[in-house]
């Protein structure tokens, strides 16, 4: 069953089509929030307000775009709203890399995680929608509300710094 059949029927009570939506998309969603929150328990709290607003907002749910832009853009706000309310606190890389890890690839992805979640709220949006999630800038830029070529710009930003952070990183290991 296709995501817009389900929506609809979700929207007339059927809470099976909703749970259905829900199993469908909570890994996705939570890749997302993940990125966007500072750890793991945020992104959690991240992902149930989300499918809880996904839920109570059904009504508003027009089929004019995939599920998964909606649930995105309902992700992305609560996320928005969650570090306002909230200071993020971000891992330096050199914690990062003093932390344990079990193997090359997980202390690698480690030391990019810490690296994404320093950029600016901005930027790491744009990454974590083009480069994480697969979204075209395009796609992006109307999930996010704003013009392609901003979405373009944040994205050279963030490449940019996260080249100077992650070569900088490199360099001290080679010391």
């Amino acid at each position: 069953m296709d995501d817009q059949l389900l929506a609809r029927r979700a929207r007339g009570g059927d809470d099976v089509a909703f749970e259905t939506l829900v199993r469908r998309h909570t890994d996705t969603v939570w890749r997302f929030a993940r990125m966007m929150a500072p750890d793991d328990h945020a992104a959690e709290e991240i992902v149930q307000d989300t499918f809880l607003k996904a839920y109570r907002g059904l009504g508003s749910y027009r089929g004019e775009s995939a599920i998964t832009t909606w649930l995105y853009a309902i992700c992305r706000r609560t996320a928005l709203d969650r570090g306002r309310r909230r200071s993020t606190v971000v891992v330096p890389l050199s914690a990062a890399r003093a932390t344990p890890a079990r193997d090359a690839a997980a202390d690698d992805r480690l030391v990019l995680d810490a690296a994404i979640a320093g950029l600016p709220d901005d930027e790491r949006e744009a990454f974590v929608l083009s480069a994480v999630l697969g979204y075209s800038q395009e796609e992006a830029a109307a999930l996010v509300g704003i013009p392609a070529s901003t979405m373009r710009s944040r994205m050279s930003r963030a490449r940019t710094r996260l080249v100077a952070v992650l070569s900088t990183d490199d360099e001290e290991d080679a010391r």
